[in-house]
């Protein structure tokens, strides 16, 4: 987690240990060409938002209860998650989602 992040102890119901580690590429691309490629980090609190807003269409209220932190807080890093879902679609980019060990 980046220096400037304050770890928070945040409910987050996803796995990281079941998320294939490495990499799945589009076939047209070589591994040099994936290497090449920017890579965006999305933080479990990120991944836990979407999942809770996007797959189980829970209200920010709802989903902000469910990890235990404010609606406000809920919609920071539900706005965050999106913004780099949309850029990697948009712009050929990675997403890595960074497990805690």
């Amino acid at each position: 987690m980046p220096a400037w992040r304050k770890k928070i102890d945040r409910t987050i119901c996803i796995d990281t240990t079941k998320l294939v580690c490495g990499c799945m590429w589009p076939v047209k691309l070589t591994k040099s060409e994936l290497r090449k490629l920017e890579k965006v980090t999305l933080y479990d609190d990120e991944l836990q938002a979407l999942a809770y807003k996007d797959l189980e269409n829970l209200t920010m209220k709802e989903s902000a209860k469910m990890m235990w932190i404010s609606k406000t807080v809920f919609a920071g890093i539900y706005s965050s998650a999106r913004k780099k879902q949309t850029d990697c679609l948009v712009n050929w980019k990675i997403i890595i989602v960074q497990c805690d060990d």
